[in-house]
Formats: structure tokens, C-alpha cells, sequence
């Protein structure tokens, strides 16, 4: 039997769905007082302290650094989980919100997961469509030379990325996003030793700003990274999308399946002939 660990990022105390395979650990502990019961993300080899601008990157690296003897791993946020009930996922919207009350009173499972990961080699939130690349739309919402500094330094330390970073940035108007995932950790460490290697420089060339937003500049960045990463390495993706749990819920906050699929659509034809 696998040894799994699914980690539920959290900067705060919260009710969490239990499962053997979860682990709360808090986000930022060294910016705060530790929360009982969580792994603080400040022991060991941690960049703690970096959690204003890393966000849960900074669980990812202390997963990365000081897990041991793990053969599955993943990344949940407190109010984001993979819903594996969908029958027909590939044709589901990538989120749909649930009461916080109702989504605590339900079993949470894994349904066959290492069967699963058998067949594919991560698990990862269902994309999103955008009228414009991903380079575009991050251009839009972000600092647009913050993303060529990112793509130069890509060029530099690890160039032969460059033709998975221009296809799935440049030439793609869809990509997954949340710095969610479930996969092996030879895919996990991998993936770690390239990112952070990038982020780092990234760091040490764009210096994070005092805005609430584009100082969490290296969580954006790497919610696009996971992309390219996947799409260098070829890796089989199990798509799947996410449930939200909210204190406070309506009924306008859900959108249909088939509202979803026809917004993809819409949006690839605007991308595509524009």
C-alpha cells in the first residue's frame, strides 16, 4: 500500500474534512502564532516567512523538503478539493460551491486513487478558457514584464522549456490554475527542483511590490508553471474538477454544465477567429 499525503493549506484554524490521507499544515506558521493540531510549515528546510508573496508555495516547499518516504503527494487549499463524485467530470463545470455545513457532513473520499494514478500520472483542477492566450491574460491581471522577466529566466536556467512555455502560454487559451494537485512524488520532486529554481530568480530580479494583489506575484506565476511543466514532460493529466465550501452560499454563484461547456466553446472560437 502506498504511503499518501494530501495536504490541506490553511493560514488560519478552520473545520476540516477528515481522512487518513489528509494533513492540515498552516501557511506562513513563522508569520504567526502555530495553530494546534496543524504542521506549521516553519520546521526544517522552509521558506515560512516568504508566504506574503509564495502563498502556498510555501507548504509545498516544506512538503518537498521534509517529507520523507512519501511515494504519493498533493496540494489542497482550505476552501478548495478535488471532487472526485462527478460521473462525467470532462463535462462538468471546473467548480461548483457547496455550504460549509453540507460539505463537512459528507464523507470525504478518494475513490480508488492509486488505481487512478495507475492510469495517469497527476491529478489536476479542469481548465479554464480565456478570449486571449494565457500570456495575454496574465499580462491583463498582472504586471506584463514581470511574465517576460519569468520567460527570460526560463530561457536562461532551463531553455529547454522554452517550446512548452511559448504552447502553452503563447499559443493556448486555456490552462488550470489553484496550485492544486495529486500526483507521484518522482513528478512532485521534479517539479519542485525546476520551480522553485525559477522562482527564485524570479525573486531576486522582481522584488515583490506592497500591492495587496501583485505581491503574491510567485503563487500567480507558478499556477501557470504547473502548465508548461506538464506539458514538457508529457505527462497523462486526470482532469477533475473542484468543489468549494463557503459559510454563505446562493443559488447565482453555481453555473449549469452545460452553461460551463458552451462559455468554453464560446470563448476557444473567439480565441481561435477573432
Amino acid at each position: 500500500m502506498s504511503n499518501i499525503k494530501i495536504f490541506v493549506c490553511a493560514h488560519k484554524e478552520v473545520p476540516l474534512p477528515q481522512h487518513s490521507y489528509f494533513l492540515p499544515i498552516q501557511a506562513g506558521a513563522a508569520l504567526h502564532e502555530h495553530i494546534n493540531g496543524y504542521q506549521p510549515d516553519d520546521e526544517g528546510d522552509n521558506i515560512s516567512i516568504k508566504n506574503p508573496h509564495f502563498c502556498e508555495l510555501t507548504c509545498h516547499y516544506w512538503a518537498w523538503k521534509n517529507l520523507k518516504n512519501v511515494d504519493i503527494v498533493g496540494l489542497n487549499h482550505y476552501r478548495r478539493y478535488f471532487d472526485f463524485t462527478k460521473k462525467w467530470p470532462q463535462f462538468s463545470a471546473d467548480k461548483h460551491f457547496i455550504s460549509t455545513e453540507s460539505f463537512l457532513n459528507q464523507k470525504y473520499q478518494f475513490p480508488d486513487l492509486e488505481k487512478r494514478l495507475s492510469k495517469y500520472d497527476i491529478i489536476l483542477p479542469i481548465a479554464r478558457h480565456w478570449r486571449v492566450s494565457n500570456t495575454k491574460q496574465y499580462g491583463d491581471y498582472h504586471i506584463a514584464k514581470d511574465w517576460e522577466i519569468l520567460r527570460q529566466i526560463i530561457k536562461e536556467r532551463s531553455p529547454q522549456y522554452i517550446p512548452a512555455f511559448e504552447k502553452t502560454m503563447d499559443h493556448c487559451n486555456k490552462a488550470v490554475g489553484y496550485n492544486m494537485f495529486i500526483t507521484h512524488w518522482k513528478h512532485f520532486d521534479a517539479y519542485s527542483e525546476w520551480l522553485f529554481d525559477i522562482l527564485f530568480e524570479v525573486e531576486r530580479r522582481v522584488p515583490p511590490t506592497d500591492d495587496p494583489i501583485q505581491s503574491r506575484i510567485y503563487g500567480y506565476m507558478s499556477e501557470r508553471l504547473i502548465n508548461v511543466f506538464c506539458e514538457h514532460h508529457h505527462l497523462h493529466i486526470n482532469h477533475i474538477p473542484l468543489m468549494m465550501p463557503l459559510d454563505d452560499i446562493n443559488d447565482g454563484l453555481n453555473i449549469s454544465n452545460l452553461h460551463w461547456c458552451w462559455r468554453c466553446l464560446s470563448n476557444d472560437f473567439y480565441y481561435h477567429f477573432k
